[in-house]
């Protein structure tokens, strides 16, 4: 049930891409990698909230928006996983059966506030720099139309671990970005 034309035109994609005979529809939320990402904009107000100077003392970020984080190592791992390619394995298999897959990181669901606490905690020790808002209140002010977001993007990782994928915990994987890209 897309809430927006974002949404709207992945329903769509999706449905055109159903309709071919071999496909793999891979489904993922909260994506983090190379480039600007929320955890990478959540360790840069870390850094600003720690430094006395800076005059940033606090950040809200919306606590009524739940799922979990996907970090794009192991996501490739998992799409690898259904192309065949097994860890380990010198040479191909057989691939895994053609359909829709849902492919993020395990663990428990947390909000986008929850997420930035973690990171400030990891980052400078200051989780407690993170005030968690409702999104209507974070976007309260804002002058236009808001896309709106669903409340859960919580996706279930039966079928993805039912071919022999077993995702990270977000909370892991996070703690391993964190550690690598300061």
């Amino acid at each position: 049930s897309p809430l927006g034309v974002y949404g709207q035109t992945k329903a769509a994609g999706d449905i055109a891409v159903g309709n071919c005979p071999k496909h793999y529809i891979v489904r993922s939320s909260w994506v983090i990698g190379e480039g600007k990402n929320f955890v990478r904009t959540m360790a840069l107000l870390s850094d600003r909230c720690a430094d006395p100077s800076d005059g940033l003392n606090q950040v809200t970020v919306v606590d009524d928006q739940l799922g979990r984080l996907t970090f794009t190592e192991d996501m490739a791992k998992g799409i690898f996983l259904l192309l065949g390619y097994r860890e380990g394995d010198a040479e191909p298999s057989e691939p895994c059966e053609f359909g829709t897959y849902n492919l993020t990181n395990s663990g428990r669901v947390a909000s986008w506030a929850e997420i930035a606490a973690k990171v400030f905690e990891l980052k400078n020790d200051n989780a407690d720099a993170v005030v968690p808002v409702s999104t209507a209140d974070y976007y309260a002010s804002a002058g236009g139309p808001i896309s709106p977001r669903p409340t859960s993007s919580a996706l279930s990782l039966c079928r993805i671990v039912g071919v022999g994928y077993l995702p990270r915990d977000w909370e892991h994987s996070l703690f391993e970005y964190m550690d690598t890209n300061e």
